[in-house]
């Protein structure tokens, strides 16, 4: 990660830290973990000359650290850190020109972001006199997040066995040429994404909130450097984005022992 990614996670921390310490939110402050499997792809991935390959879906996987703060009404501010691992595979058959026979193409894409969402988070039905602890509530929200991409693999095979040259091909990118140099960036350091979810809750004690919720996730940007963005056979070219969809559960702590209308 560069330093501008860095400075952007630090940032973003510093102000949930110092928004904390007002005597107003702390009362609705909390702090929790938060894990959840599902299903990512990219929409517009290109090829490098040929049609798209079919995609195979994969079980994604993400997990961290959420914060964040529940004021009155059921608004509320949150944010996490997570650690997220996408899997992409795409795999087509094709017909070899001059050479009269088929073969099977496949590509693996593995990506790792740490990924930042802040959202706005509303609970729904909170009436006045609403004090019970062990009642639930279903939720919503909406935001922004930002990935800093950690690590990337790619791997291309032909009838499974690793081959590159099928790709790195300048006959499809001008920037590129086989064996692809050791330093080629292909995809971009940062994410950035909206992002919205629907869940339910319930207070365990008057600290303990378990939460379960689906989550959706689709990038703004182009995931594609620069240098990696090839058109395809009609000399055209699409801009690949992520998307994720991702069942998450959360077990989350207020800082300070609390009654449903002190939060809500």
């Amino acid at each position: 990660m560069n330093f501008r990614i860095l400075f952007t996670i630090f940032f973003i921390l510093s102000a949930y830290m110092v928004s904390a310490q007002s005597p107003t939110i702390q009362r609705g402050s909390y702090l929790g973990v938060t894990g959840g499997v599902g299903t990512v792809w990219i929409m517009g991935q290109h090829n490098y000359g040929i049609p798209n390959l079919s995609g195979i879906a994969h079980t994604a996987y993400t997990g961290g650290v959420v914060g964040g703060v529940t004021l009155k009404r059921g608004h509320g501010i949150h944010g996490e850190v997570v650690f997220s691992i996408q899997k992409h595979d795409y795999r087509d058959i094709r017909n070899i020109l001059g050479q009269g026979r088929d073969i099977v193409v496949g590509k693996q894409l593995d990506f790792t972001y740490f990924r930042i969402p802040l959202t706005y988070k509303r609970i729904i039905g909170v009436e006045n006199g609403d004090m019970d602890i062990g009642d639930s509530k279903f939720f919503w929200g909406t935001g922004i997040e930002i990935g800093a991409l950690y690590d990337v693999r790619l791997n291309y095979t032909m009838n499974g066995e690793s081959d590159d040259r099928f790709v790195f091909n300048r006959n499809f990118n001008p920037h590129v040429e086989f064996p692809p140099a050791s330093d080629i960036v292909l995809f971009n350091a940062m994410d950035v994404a909206l992002t919205g979810s629907f869940g339910w809750e319930r207070f365990l004690t008057q600290h303990v909130v378990f939460q379960a919720e689906m989550k959706g996730t689709v990038s703004v940007l182009d995931i594609n450097d620069l240098d990696w963005r090839i058109k395809n056979e009609a000399g055209k070219y699409t801009s690949s984005r992520h998307t994720m969809l991702h069942l998450k559960c959360s077990l989350i702590y207020y800082v300070n022992k609390v009654k449903r209308l002190d939060v809500y």
